[in-house]
C-alpha cells in the first residue's frame, strides 16, 4: 500500500477500492453485495491493522456518495475515526492534523443524509483482438500516418490490451507493405522505453484512426516496462514522447 497524501483517497489502496466498488455497482450488484465481493476479495487488507481502516473508510465514504450508504461500513468507519485506528500510520504532526481534519469531515458526512441514488455507468472493458506480429496503422492529428507492431497484451480487469512499438515509418497512406529496414523508432527522452500499452478507443471517430493493415513483422521487443497511451491524449503523447504529428 501507498500513500502520498492525507486525503483519503491519496493512498493506491483506497483508490483502488473506490474504482473497485465503483465498477461492481456499475455491473449491477447492489451496494452489500459489492462489499461482500471486496472483503473477500481484499481479505488481506481487512485482516492487516494498517489497510483494514483505510478500507472500511473508502467504502463508507463511496458508498454514501454513490447515494447507498451501507450501515455496516459507516459504522466501521465512525469506530475507526472515533478511536484513533488510521491516523497510528501518521507521525509528522501536520500530516496527522491534516488526516484528523480529513476524518472528521467524512465523519461528519457519514452521519448526514446521502444523496439519492447515483447511476454508475457498466464499466468499460478492453477487448483487444490484434495478435502478435501484427501491424496497425494509426492516423495522427496531421492527417499523415505512421505504424505500431503488436509485441503482447496486457490482461487485467479493464480488459485485454495491446502493448505495441511503434515503427520509424510516417507516410500520407497506410502502406501495403514495408521494408525489412523499417526499424523502431525511438523516443525522444533518454529514460523512456520505445513501447506502449494502447488503451482501448472508446468514441467511434477514435476507433477509426487505427487500421489493421494485414501486414506482419518480427517484434523488436518482448514486453517490458512500458508507458501507457490512452485516448483522447494519444497524438499529444505520441508527439512528446516520439515526435510523431
Amino acid at each position: 500500500m501507498g500513500a502520498w497524501g492525507t486525503a483519503l483517497y491519496s493512498d493506491d489502496l483506497a483508490a483502488d477500492l473506490k474504482s473497485d466498488f465503483r465498477d461492481l455497482i456499475g455491473d449491477g450488484l447492489s451496494g452489500e453485495q459489492a462489499l461482500a465481493r471486496l472483503l473477500s476479495e481484499y481479505a488481506t487488507s481487512v485482516g492487516d491493522q494498517d489497510e483494514a481502516p483505510v478500507f472500511w473508510l473508502a467504502i463508507a465514504d463511496t458508498a454514501w456518495r454513490l447515494g447507498r450508504p451501507l450501515q455496516r461500513a459507516s459504522s466501521e468507519a465512525l469506530r475507526i475515526i472515533e478511536n484513533g485506528a488510521d491516523l497510528r500510520r501518521w507521525d509528522d504532526g501536520q500530516d496527522r492534523r491534516k488526516r484528523e481534519a480529513m476524518l472528521q469531515g467524512l465523519a461528519a458526512r457519514l452521519r448526514s443524509e446521502s444523496p439519492p441514488p447515483r447511476r454508475v455507468p457498466k464499466p468499460f472493458v478492453a477487448h483487444n483482438a490484434w495478435e502478435v506480429s501484427e501491424v496497425v496503422a494509426y492516423r495522427l492529428a496531421s492527417g499523415s500516418w505512421t505504424l505500431f507492431r503488436v509485441i503482447g497484451h496486457h490482461q487485467d480487469k479493464g480488459g485485454r490490451s495491446a502493448v505495441c512499438e511503434p515503427l520509424d515509418w510516417i507516410g500520407p497512406s497506410p502502406p501495403a507493405e514495408i521494408s525489412s529496414s523499417v526499424g523502431v523508432r525511438r523516443p525522444q527522452q533518454s529514460h523512456a522505453r520505445p513501447q506502449f500499452l494502447l488503451g482501448e478507443p472508446r468514441r467511434k471517430s477514435e476507433a477509426e484512426r487505427l487500421l489493421r493493415t494485414g501486414i506482419r513483422s518480427t517484434p523488436a521487443q518482448k514486453p517490458s516496462g512500458y508507458g501507457v497511451l490512452v485516448f483522447p491524449f494519444v497524438d499529444q503523447l505520441l508527439r512528446e514522447i516520439y515526435g510523431l504529428e
